[in-house]
């Protein structure tokens, strides 16, 4: 199982999107049911960052939920 990290917007988020793959994969193990989003709020520093885990097919995929994003760029949306 691939872990990808998509937190490319600070250390602190990128440290906290790590946090939150490490538990996933504790608690789901390398096959966890696929197209399932799993919210994980870390704290970091003193600092609360949610994350956002979705199983893919051959990978888990962790984005930090700071900030407004598009909707078309939206993690857990399958086409």
């Amino acid at each position: 199982m691939q872990l990808i990290n998509r937190s490319k917007q600070s250390p602190l988020a990128r440290r906290a999107c790590e946090a939150a793959l490490a538990k996933h994969v504790e608690i789901y193990g390398e096959f966890g049911k696929q197209k399932t989003k799993t919210t994980y709020t870390v704290v970091v520093d003193g600092i609360k960052v949610t994350v956002e885990v979705v199983n893919r097919q051959a990978s888990y995929v962790a984005t930090a939920m700071n900030g407004a994003r598009r909707l078309r760029n939206l993690p857990g949306q399958v086409s």
